[in-house]
């Protein structure tokens, strides 16, 4: 591994701001995330979300998340993913979360982030926020040099950010992701770690007071 982007060991399991704690999930989240997923499915999120099998109960639905939760804590463990619950310190409440997802290092040193917020939390500033915390995770702890974000174009709130934040448009990929049950087209932005150390000062005025 290039010695400049070895990860901080340990790496923290949290990160915040004035309002929000992004930390790594507990399965004991389980059934708070499952009742926030499953709101934000029927009232937002479906169509930029990948399929999955409808459980035949709510018990069986929090238990599957239990295990898709423990799933995510292996990854964390083995470096291939950085998934946080967004929680609302003033509440304690679980609002979303956001991921680091898909490290490659080697000749890459590089991720993606994916987020959503929940249906009742929207537009209040909390996924620029908590990208925001994201991204300085990415950068100073994980020590990554590329950070991309595929947005559909039709998301519109999340071309807003990406745009908001002034992170570089590098293009359309046809037809690159299935979400919603159909193949979709996706807007390609990206911001290294260069960028991030010249910007990053501004990037965290975004970060708002509780």
């Amino acid at each position: 591994m290039l010695e400049e982007f070895k990860p901080l060991y340990p790496l923290p399991r949290r990160v915040e701001s004035p309002r929000l704690l992004l930390r790594q999930f507990d399965v004991r989240d389980a059934e708070e995330f499952y009742a926030l997923e499953q709101q934000g499915m029927k009232q937002h999120l479906g169509p930029y979300s990948p399929l999955k099998s409808e459980p035949a109960s709510d018990v069986e639905g929090i238990r599957m998340m239990r295990e898709m939760l423990r799933t995510t804590n292996e990854r964390w463990d083995d470096g291939l993913d950085y998934r946080f619950a967004i929680i609302l310190k003033q509440t304690e409440a679980i609002i979303g979360q956001i991921g680091i997802t898909n490290v490659i290092r080697n000749v890459a040193q590089s991720a993606f982030i994916g987020y959503w917020i929940g249906n009742e939390y929207l537009n209040k500033g909390y996924a620029t926020e908590a990208l925001v915390l994201a991204l300085h995770y990415a950068f100073e702890f994980a020590k990554l040099h590329r950070i991309s974000l595929w947005i559909v174009p039709d998301n519109v709130p999340s071309l807003r950010m990406a745009e908001k934040l002034k992170l570089r448009y590098e293009g359309t990929a046809l037809n690159a992701l299935h979400l919603g049950g159909s193949w979709k087209d996706t807007n390609i932005y990206a911001i290294t770690s260069e960028e991030w150390h010249e910007r990053k000062n501004k990037l965290y005025t975004f970060l708002h007071e509780a």
